[in-house]
């Protein structure tokens, strides 16, 4: 599946270095924000299936460009924002099979306070493959939960089409 451009683990590592930066400035009294750009970044290279032959295969996604942001405050309040863009391919399991490659776009954000907690994000992924066909697949995905950590909203939605 087609997910955030960084981690859990990468997102939890700079949340807890910009939380702990915010504890030294001011006492935690002030806002605190870090910017993250990287190049030439493997985001995921996850197993799947070609849309359009149903062959098996992986899909790798690389970003050519990928910026990161995150602003926190002393009370726990904080959002975070990411965009990356760059290359996909498919590369087949079997090599008689039809690779394919192409351009993806993603953007995620969560925000985050005392009363609710929203995370969503959006990828589109545009792939020609060697047997002429075209494959097009959109993401979509959205949680909300309130102060109580009740689930509010929540979808989830991976949209492959084939021409």
């Amino acid at each position: 599946m087609l997910k955030r451009s960084m981690g859990v683990a990468g997102l939890v590592a700079v949340f807890a270095l910009s939380s702990a930066t915010a504890a030294l400035a001011g006492n935690g009294a002030g806002t605190v924000s870090l910017t993250q750009h990287a190049r030439n970044v493997v985001l995921f290279s996850n197993p799947t299936a070609n849309p359009c032959t149903g062959d098996a295969g992986t899909l790798t996604a690389t970003a050519a460009t990928e910026v990161f942001h995150i602003t926190t405050q002393a009370d726990g309040t904080f959002w975070v924002t990411g965009t990356a863009q760059g290359t996909v391919t498919f590369t087949p399991s079997d090599p008689k099979a039809a690779s394919a490659t192409g351009h993806f776009a993603q953007w995620f954000g969560e925000s985050s306070n005392d009363r609710n907690d929203v995370q969503h994000d959006t990828g589109n992924f545009n792939l020609l493959a060697t047997d002429g066909s075209h494959i097009v697949v959109h993401t979509a995905d959205h949680l909300s939960t309130n102060a109580n950590g009740v689930v509010t909203v929540n979808f989830s939605t991976f949209t492959p089409h084939c021409s």
